[in-house]
């Protein structure tokens, strides 16, 4: 069990919940903050408990949505089905995502570089709506969402990309990726407390106060820094995202 400092936990917190909300990775920002400033060992529980303060920020922002969506099951079956691969896949892989992919940080600034080229060559939008998707549509952006197991790919991204790529609009896309979030990273995180419960909570009491500072951060972007992805695009990000990919390959080549 891994222990963290006030400080430590706040730095955490604070870069998860502004990153969590863009589509640039805040797993692969996690793990590189960590190779320039002592914050401490990286672990997949902690990662996932710093979610549940951004979780619990998704669920307040989108709070006047979900007379929409309660409005019509069949978009609650559609969120279902997308969570049902990355559930899956991160149960089988949860090994190699603890070890192979995030002690591999070639590999998340190469997948930074990547993801980022694809979000330039991404101009236009569709017209569907949730409710006017399918249940396959749902199905590939669920099979997209599995990929943000590796650090870099970002799962808003990745999500945002595929409901754009089945042929949503922009701010439909938007919706639908944090609607998964409710349901994926609330599922992972309900896994990871009971998996802790078990241990006496000390990690949890190490990340209680980065939980704070990702809930307040997380407000904070999701509410006035989203704006860019609904009206904007994703071209600033992709540009963004190759700057950083590319800083952390130099840097790592130097070490």
């Amino acid at each position: 069990m891994i222990r963290l400092g006030i400080a430590e936990s706040l730095a955490l917190g604070l870069v998860q919940g502004f990153t969590e909300f863009f589509p640039i990775s805040s797993s692969a920002h996690l793990l590189l903050l960590r190779t320039l400033f002592p914050l401490g060992e990286a672990h997949l529980s902690l990662d996932v408990l710093l979610h549940t303060g951004t979780w619990l920020a998704v669920l307040l922002v989108f709070l006047p949505s979900t007379g929409r969506v309660l409005r019509r099951p069949s978009i609650i079956l559609k969120v279902l089905v997308a969570t049902i691969p990355a559930g899956i896949f991160g149960y089988l892989l949860e090994d190699k995502v603890e070890t192979v992919f995030r002690e591999n940080l070639f590999l998340v600034s190469a997948v930074l570089l990547g993801v980022g080229i694809v979000f330039l060559l991404v101009r236009r939008e569709g017209e569907k709506t949730l409710e006017a998707m399918d249940i396959r549509d749902a199905a590939i952006i669920g099979l997209l969402q599995a990929l943000a197991l590796i650090p870099g790919v970002s799962r808003s991204g990745i999500t945002i990309l595929g409901g754009i790529g089945v042929g949503l609009k922009r701010s439909e896309a938007v919706l639908f990726s944090f609607l998964l979030s409710l349901t994926t990273i609330g599922g992972a995180t309900a896994l990871v407390l009971l998996r802790e419960a078990s241990g006496g909570m000390v990690l949890l009491k190490s990340a209680l106060p980065g939980f704070f500072a990702a809930l307040g951060s997380g407000l904070f972007s999701c509410t006035v820094l989203l704006k860019l992805v609904r009206e904007k695009g994703l071209a600033s990000f992709g540009y963004y995202r190759i700057l950083l990919g590319t800083f952390f390959l130099f840097f790592l080549s130097l070490r």
